[in-house]
């Protein structure tokens, strides 16, 4: 009797194994999917922690001889570090001092100054020479309502302080920001993010006796300026600049055809003097209110009150101080530690 062949188990597994190997090696190779990049500012979620980590080496403090503010690198060009702050934060300046999270500074150009005739326009271009920090960039969608942010700044000084909110509200048709993040002097213009990391405004300005109405200008506004930004100009005038006097007596320039006055250097007595716009007009409560207007612009909202304390409106922000009239019958400002007169003639 003839036993049948056995064929261990072992051995005809392996068989089917080099085959089934030798039938997946004569498959066609799938082709790559070509993917492009996802854009940025998409798909990130950061935490508070993160966002601030991330962010500050983009950010900057912005000191002037008036004070500070805040900025943000928004690029590297031509071995140079570009930032974004207000026109309010450098008014009247050429150069600041830029300091860093390292605690090291620099000294930047004030490039282009929009003018900060309006929140739209309160924009100013740094240019510090070579690379600094990181850019932070700039989210070209407006943010949704209720969309988590946070705003780094130096609120009353205290430099490179989180706070956090949400978009309260888009207005003037997404050019400007309300947010409820707690926004103080030394916050302007400094970055407002979203939870990806990207800038979706710049701290601009509150306004004052309210809770939480805080606003900033969009970053589409931004990339408005950032696209046509106009060389920085001395202020225009229409006749040559006046001679400086004693702030004590500024009618004394009346010749020159002055109508305000300014302190030019923090702690000085001389003030010089400029040809303004002053007008005067009633406000909703039956108050007396006068515009200073300067020649590049910037306004002076002035409030003054029979106990002569004065209160000064200038890019949305208010100013308490003292006043007085003097034997000319121009009015002379002490408020935020500076001095300013003006004339008015009804």
């Amino acid at each position: 009797m003839v036993l049948p062949r056995i064929i261990p188990a072992i051995g005809l597994l392996t068989t089917q194994a080099i085959l089934l190997i030798s039938c997946q090696s004569q498959l066609p190779k799938q082709a790559r999917i070509q993917v492009p990049d996802a854009p940025p500012c998409t798909n990130q979620t950061f935490t508070s922690e993160a966002l601030f980590s991330e962010a500050k080496r983009g950010v900057a403090v912005v000191i002037t001889d008036d004070g500070e503010g805040s900025g943000f690198i928004v690029r590297h060009q031509d071995g140079n570090t570009l930032l974004i702050s207000n026109s309010h934060v450098v008014e009247g300046s050429s150069s600041v001092t830029i300091k860093w999270a390292d605690g090291t500074q620099d000294t930047a150009a004030v490039v282009s100054n929009a003018g900060g005739s309006s929140p739209q326009t309160d924009l100013a271009l740094l240019e510090v020479q070579g690379i600094r920090g990181k850019p932070l960039e700039l989210k070209a969608t407006k943010p949704n309502v209720g969309a988590d942010i946070v705003a780094i700044g130096a609120p009353q000084g205290l430099e490179f302080s989180l706070t956090r909110g949400v978009v309260s509200s888009v207005r003037d048709d997404g050019k400007i920001l309300q947010i409820d993040a707690p926004i103080n002097p030394g916050n302007s213009g400094g970055p407002v993010l979203d939870r990806t990391g990207c800038v979706v405004g710049i701290a601009t300005f509150k306004l004052t006796d309210s809770e939480g109405l805080n606003f900033a200008v969009a970053s589409s506004v931004i990339e408005g300026f950032l696209a046509n930004p106009v060389a920085q100009q001395p202020p225009a005038r229409s006749e040559p600049p006046p001679a400086p006097f004693n702030a004590s007596n500024p009618g004394s320039a009346q010749s020159s055809g002055a109508t305000c006055w300014f302190q030019m250097e923090a702690e000085s007595s001389r003030l010089e003097g400029y040809r303004c716009s002053v007008t005067s007009r009633q406000n909703a409560n039956g108050d007396t209110v006068f515009d200073v207007v300067e020649p590049g612009g910037m306004k002076r909202t002035v409030v003054l009150w029979e106990d002569k304390s004065v209160e000064v409106l200038l890019n949305g922000q208010r100013y308490e101080g003292e006043w007085m009239e003097d034997d000319d019958g121009d009015i002379r400002v002490q408020v935020n530690g500076g001095v300013f007169a003006f004339r008015y003639r009804g």
